[in-house]
């Protein structure tokens, strides 16, 4: 990369603001809003941040052995519409990310998979949030069950062809942001090539 401007003279954004105070203001069943006073290392200035503290996330992108994608469709009350998704949630409390994965896909789909493979992981929104989330990779998923959603959780289950996923995306029909990553993250997959030439896509 070429820097083309700076802050000023030795600035190093690397360099940790210094933390004067922290205060929770709210602790729900999803996050904790903290407010940080802190002060930059640069100019001195004394500024108020606000951080959601929450668990990590996961994200499953799961493929059954015929190639279909399994997603599922549910109503999100943030926009207030529904949302088609891959299966994905939160890390309980010790568990490992691959553990939770594992546990939303069987939770959500009713599948259980061949292989599970991680594909990486993302900061959602690193001006608020503290967070990751963790992108895995499911193939040869099976049916195993019935769904074991929360009492809150309504959903579908679909299985989608890839070239019908696509034309979903580029249509805007996809817009979780979280979803787009991880698919994102599926397609940088050094095994992407070939599995989707195996399976004709």
């Amino acid at each position: 990369m070429r820097l083309l401007r700076s802050h000023s003279e030795g600035f190093d954004p690397a360099q940790p603001w210094i933390q004067e105070s922290e205060d929770i203001r709210q602790d729900s069943r999803l996050f904790k809003q903290i407010v940080a006073r802190r002060r930059s290392p640069h100019t001195e200035h004394r500024h108020s941040f606000y951080r959601l503290q929450g668990p990590d996330w996961v994200n499953v992108v799961a493929f059954t052995p015929e190639g279909e994608l399994l997603v599922v469709e549910q109503f999100r009350h943030g926009i207030d519409e529904a949302t088609l998704e891959v299966p994905g949630g939160s890390c309980d409390e010790g568990e490992s990310p691959m553990a939770s994965a594992a546990r939303e896909l069987r939770e959500e789909t009713g599948h259980e998979a061949g292989t599970l493979i991680a594909l990486g992981s993302c900061t959602p929104n690193p001006a608020t949030l503290t967070n990751r989330c963790h992108t895995f990779l499911a193939l040869d998923c099976r049916p195993v069950g019935e769904l074991e959603l929360d009492a809150a959780e309504e959903l579908r289950v679909w299985a989608c062809a890839w070239p019908e996923w696509e034309r979903m995306m580029r249509e805007g029909r996809i817009h979780h942001a979280l979803v787009l990553t991880a698919i994102l993250k599926l397609l940088q997959w050094e095994g992407w090539p070939a599995f989707r030439s195996r399976l004709g896509f």
